[in-house]
Protein backbone atom coordinates (compact mmCIF):
# COMPACT_ATOMS: atom_id res chain seq x y z
CA UNK A 1 0.00 0.00 0.00
CA UNK A 2 1.11 3.57 -0.87
CA UNK A 3 0.76 6.44 0.39
CA UNK A 4 -2.32 8.46 -1.14
CA UNK A 5 -4.02 5.16 -2.19
CA UNK A 6 -7.44 5.89 -2.84
CA UNK A 7 -10.30 3.87 -0.42
CA UNK A 8 -13.83 4.12 0.06
CA UNK A 9 -15.19 5.69 3.18
CA UNK A 10 -18.77 5.10 4.10
CA UNK A 11 -20.50 7.29 6.58
CA UNK A 12 -22.70 4.71 9.11
CA UNK A 13 -24.78 8.20 9.74
CA UNK A 14 -26.22 8.31 6.31
CA UNK A 15 -25.39 5.76 4.08
CA UNK A 16 -23.15 7.65 1.62
CA UNK A 17 -19.80 6.58 0.37
CA UNK A 18 -16.88 8.87 -0.57
CA UNK A 19 -13.53 8.24 -2.11
CA UNK A 20 -10.80 9.47 0.63
CA UNK A 21 -6.89 8.87 0.03
CA UNK A 22 -4.12 6.59 2.44
CA UNK A 23 -2.45 8.85 4.44
CA UNK A 24 -0.72 6.27 6.92
CA UNK A 25 -1.75 2.72 7.58
CA UNK A 26 -0.80 0.93 10.83
CA UNK A 27 -2.06 -3.06 10.20
CA UNK A 28 -4.86 -3.82 12.57
CA UNK A 29 -4.31 -0.91 14.59
CA UNK A 30 -4.59 2.75 12.69
CA UNK A 31 -5.52 4.18 9.75
CA UNK A 32 -5.51 7.90 8.50
CA UNK A 33 -7.57 9.17 5.96
CA UNK A 34 -7.93 12.35 4.32
CA UNK A 35 -11.46 13.42 2.97
CA UNK A 36 -11.44 16.98 1.12
CA UNK A 37 -9.31 18.20 2.72
CA UNK A 38 -9.38 16.55 6.40
CA UNK A 39 -7.51 13.96 8.25
CA UNK A 40 -9.59 11.39 9.89
CA UNK A 41 -7.88 8.99 12.18
CA UNK A 42 -9.73 5.42 12.32
CA UNK A 43 -8.96 2.63 15.47
CA UNK A 44 -9.26 -0.58 14.04
CA UNK A 45 -12.39 -2.68 15.62
CA UNK A 46 -13.22 -6.45 14.56
CA UNK A 47 -12.22 -6.09 10.83
CA UNK A 48 -13.23 -2.50 10.35
CA UNK A 49 -11.69 1.22 10.87
CA UNK A 50 -14.04 3.24 12.73
CA UNK A 51 -13.41 6.94 13.26
CA UNK A 52 -15.31 10.13 13.11
CA UNK A 53 -15.56 13.82 12.30
CA UNK A 54 -18.25 16.47 13.10
CA UNK A 55 -20.50 14.12 14.81
CA UNK A 56 -20.50 11.67 11.83
CA UNK A 57 -19.39 8.18 12.11
CA UNK A 58 -16.85 6.45 9.05
CA UNK A 59 -16.15 3.11 8.19
CA UNK A 60 -13.68 1.39 6.12
CA UNK A 61 -13.67 -2.36 6.32
CA UNK A 62 -10.08 -4.16 6.48
CA UNK A 63 -11.01 -5.88 3.12
CA UNK A 64 -11.33 -2.65 1.14
CA UNK A 65 -7.83 -1.90 1.80
CA UNK A 66 -5.33 -2.21 -0.97
CA UNK A 67 -4.33 -5.76 -1.51
CA UNK A 68 -0.65 -5.02 -1.41
CA UNK A 69 -0.04 -3.99 1.85
CA UNK A 70 3.32 -3.29 3.53
CA UNK A 71 4.11 -2.88 7.87
CA UNK A 72 4.34 1.16 8.54
CA UNK A 73 7.75 2.03 8.58
CA UNK A 74 9.81 5.20 9.91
Amino acid sequence: MNNLDEINVSCTDNGKTVKGYILSYRPESQLEVSINTVKIRFNYQNGVYVGSMSGLEFVVKESDLPVDTQEYQR
